[in-house]
């Protein structure tokens, strides 16, 4: 019985460590905007998807369990999203993540309307993403990027009220 324990230990053992070695390792997602697309428009406020694009550098699979941000527009707060569902980013890979997000015009102003029509969006947003590593470590990791996403309309023409009327 012994000589049998013995190869599982050293299984056990090197397991272990391959694990501990791997917060040595890790490197952390590029979490950014890809695009935006603005679903619709009222009068209170409107409807974004902003697509989101996650790169995982390393040579093993992240399964991520929670992505949580907030996003400004030329300087007002336009809101706060918590996506709880699990995701995926391949070893070495990407993938996209669509973040629903419905905003009010109270409060945002008439910056945000203006930059809705120039056909991009400049943002800023921070957050935090947290990831199941391989040996199940939970790590959490934050971001913050700042830039231009294209704007997309769908549905053809969007009227944004109080621009280009």
């Amino acid at each position: 019985m012994r000589a049998r324990a013995q190869p599982c230990l050293l299984m056990l053992l090197l397991w272990s460590a391959a694990c501990s070695g791997l917060g040595l390792n890790f490197r952390e997602p590029d979490i950014q905007l890809d695009h935006a697309v603005l679903r619709g428009v009222g009068l209170t406020g409107g409807n974004l998807d902003l697509v989101m694009k996650v790169e995982n550098p390393n040579n093993f699979t992240l399964q991520g369990t929670k992505l949580q941000l907030g996003v400004d527009v030329e300087g007002s707060h336009l809101g706060d999203i918590t996506y709880d569902n699990d995701f995926t980013v391949s070893e070495n890979g990407q993938t996209t993540i669509t973040l629903p997000l419905t905003f009010g015009w109270a409060g945002v102003g008439s910056a945000v309307r203006a930059a809705l029509s120039y056909g991009d969006l400049p943002y800023k947003m921070n957050g935090q993403a947290t990831l199941r590593l391989p040996g199940g470590v939970k790590t959490v990791v934050s971001f913050t990027h700042e830039g231009r996403a294209p704007l997309i309309r769908s549905g053809g023409n969007v009227a944004i009220p109080g621009v280009g009327q």
